[in-house]
């Protein structure tokens, strides 16, 4: 709570005290004050000499009497309650009202204190400045620096004349504290470094273990002065000495990541343990990571947890993040949400970019919150807002594939960009959005680049892309040894397979074999679990890739409809309503278009449709014909689409009709796009 205090008492449990009378002291005479001056010492001398009891007992007696200074110190002894009794703000504030009403400048600061910090008394700037005022009119220079730093801290008060007056008065009368106070004012509000270098000296030099912490890293940085390693290591040593946690903490990451010496691991664990011990919070967290991952020290859960905690109790933002993120994944204890979403919010409130990153997926996902895409964007931006690269690659993501916004591959580039270096999945995106985006100028160049160095991370669908760039994507790169190449490089991937087996089944950019393209189609049914029998059958069918072949391809079609596989069903049924290597025969077409569309083909009721519209080796039926039309075009087949929209027109409903034809063009159907052409 102080700044400074007058004696410096050790908190104990040595005796329990009866409660202190409240009544109004009446003042004292010069004769007793002169006399209980001396008693205050002997007070002192019996603290020193670790004799509590009688200690607390004559500035008790003092205290009642009316001396101003020993009624201070009582307030002070319930304030942090030492001297075994315990912590009482009332009693505390009563002595120092009480002292204050003899103009003990002490107690006014202390006063002043409790009125800023709003403890036990509702927080009142005003009278805090009020009391820091009395004492310096007490000609109390320490009071100068409390009340500077009022005007430095307090952003309703803030005043940097204010704040720089009062520090030079402080600093006038050799303060220590007013030259730190100083030195912040010219370090962080008006950014006069060689100023600020100059009181962070002098409060260094005045043995200030804080100044010394912040001289060495100015000597380290180049701050205000010339770089200067070797002094910085001095004055960091210094503060070390002094057990200055933030030193020891700096330190520990010195020898860790070998800044400016030889790593020194073991070292940088035993400074982390004494930082921590000493309460550094980013020591804490730092040991703490190491014990949660095992790095250096054995792997212990709960020691991380310890340690983490004691961060997250001084309200260090990644250590609420950590633990929160442990008990959300709960690998190594008992996953719970109760616990970890209050310390995500926590920690994304102080504005710790990875709880906020780690918020957004969670939102964006559904995982322990309800799904809600849209936040998950939002705390993805306000991550990336603050520069958290981790979250460019999310904000990015989000923009490109347009989960949770609008799709903008224009906002997503940049964002992408800055993650290529540590994800794999950011160079993939921007190789799709240079080669496909429909909103980017196209540039293959960077998209063979990008897509390059997504498979050197490690994401091996990027060959197959760079394959189809080199076959068919980009005549000024067409190339097929080279396509050939990555697609070999991409076998994992279906399209690999597939446009590799279609290669070797054409003899293109690769000696033609039959063998080897049917292996890979095998491999790619494999990856997409689809039916071999089926591809294969469509294969011969349709002899775009190899010669066409009916019995080729009724043989696989009855192997795949023995599989209950819809496209072979009604590529079959196709086969004996037109005749093609079979005897034509429409009621076996039928029941295998019927068979098709009870296992989800869509294209088979078009069939059906065509077939009782125009009586194609059945009994025309109308109604039949237009109800099979109509659950094919509800489904989007734009064929039938189509076909619905000519005999609903053909049945004098022109408008139903026509609307059925524009669904059709816009799916791409071309006799749609053709009648619409002609009709308009």
């Amino acid at each position: 709570m102080y700044r400074l205090l007058l004696i410096l008492l050790s908190v104990g449990t040595l005796i329990s005290c009866a409660s202190t009378s409240t009544k109004p002291i009446p003042a004292i005479s010069p004769l007793e004050l002169q006399r209980g001056n001396e008693q205050l010492r002997l007070a002192e001398s019996y603290y020193n000499d670790n004799q509590p009891e009688k200690a607390l007992a004559l500035y008790q007696q003092l205290a009642k009497q009316g001396h101003p200074r020993a009624q201070g110190e009582l307030g002070l002894i319930y304030d942090l309650g030492a001297l075994g009794v315990k912590e009482d703000n009332a009693l505390a504030l009563f002595w120092y009202k009480e002292a204050a009403k003899q103009n003990d400048p002490q107690s006014f600061v202390n006063l002043a204190s409790f009125y800023r910090e709003g403890e036990f008394v509702d927080k009142n700037l005003d009278t805090a400045v009020s009391y820091y005022q009395q004492a310096i009119n007490q000609q109390f220079a320490m009071a100068s620096c409390e009340l500077g730093f009022l005007y430095l801290d307090e952003a309703e008060y803030q005043d940097l004349d204010k704040a720089k007056h009062h520090f030079q008065m402080g600093a006038d009368a050799e303060l220590v504290d007013c030259y730190l106070g100083l030195a912040y004012l010219y370090h962080f509000e008006i950014k006069d470094m060689p100023q600020a270098f100059k009181w962070y000296k002098l409060a260094a030099d005045n043995d200030s273990a804080t100044a010394q912490y912040d001289l060495a890293l100015m000597y380290f940085n180049g701050t205000g002065v010339d770089k200067n390693p070797k002094l910085g290591h001095e004055y960091l040593a210094i503060a070390v000495e002094q057990n200055y946690p933030l030193a020891v903490g700096y330190l520990a990451q010195i020898y860790d990541f070998g800044w400016g010496v030889a790593e020194n691991k073991l070292a940088a664990v035993e400074l982390y343990h004494k930082a921590a011990e000493l309460g550094d919070a980013d020591s804490q967290v730092n040991l703490g990571l190491l014990y949660e991952e095992g790095e250096l020290v054995p792997e212990d859960i709960n020691t991380a947890l310890q340690l983490y905690t004691l961060a997250a109790d001084q309200g260090h933002p990644i250590a609420l993040n950590n633990i929160a993120a442990i008990y959300l994944r709960g690998d190594k204890v008992e996953r719970d949400l109760k616990i970890a979403l209050p310390l995500f919010y926590q920690a994304a409130a102080m504005g710790n970019p990875n709880a906020l990153t780690n918020l957004g997926t969670m939102s964006r996902l559904g995982n322990g919150v309800e799904q809600d895409e849209k936040q998950g964007f939002l705390y993805y931006k306000q991550a990336a807002d603050l520069g958290f690269t981790p979250a460019y690659f999310q904000l990015g993501q989000s923009y490109h594939l347009g989960v949770g916004t609008e799709k903008n591959d224009e906002l997503a580039l940049p964002y992408l960009l800055e993650s290529t270096e540590y994800d794999e999945s950011a160079a993939f995106y921007i190789g799709i959005i240079y080669s496909k985006s429909p909103s980017v100028t196209p540039d293959f160049d960077k998209a063979i680049s990008y897509f390059e160095k997504a498979y050197e991370l490690g994401r091996q669908d990027a060959a197959s892309y760079l394959g189809w760039i080199y076959e068919t994507k980009s005549p000024a790169h067409h190339d097929i040894k080279k396509a050939v190449y990555w697609y070999q490089q991409g076998l994992s991937n279906s399209y690999s397979c597939l446009r590799l087996a279609r290669l070797y089944l054409q003899g293109k950019g690769v000696p033609q074999n039959i063998d080897k393209g049917l292996a890979l189609y095998h491999e790619y049914a494999k990856i997409k679990k689809f039916d071999i029998d089926e591809l294969l059958g469509n294969l011969y069918f349709f002899g775009e890739v190899v010669e066409q072949d009916y019995q080729k391809a009724l043989f696989h079609y009855e192997k795949a409809v023995a599989n209950n596989q819809s496209q072979a069903a009604n590529n079959l049924g196709e086969m004996y309503r037109l005749g093609h290597g079979v005897t034509q025969d429409i009621h076996h077409a039928i029941s295998l278009y019927e068979a098709s569309t009870e296992w989800g083909g869509v294209v088979s009721m078009a069939n059906l449709g065509e077939i009782y519209l125009n009586a194609e080796g059945v009994a025309v039926d109308r109604d039949l014909g237009m109800s099979w039309l109509t659950k094919a075009a509800e489904r989007g087949q734009n064929d039938a689409q189509y076909l619905l929209g000519q005999a609903l027109i053909a049945d004098q409903q022109q408008a139903l009709g026509t609307r059925w034809i524009k669904k059709s063009a816009e799916a791409g159907n071309k006799k749609a796009i053709q009648y619409l052409t002609e009709h308009q």
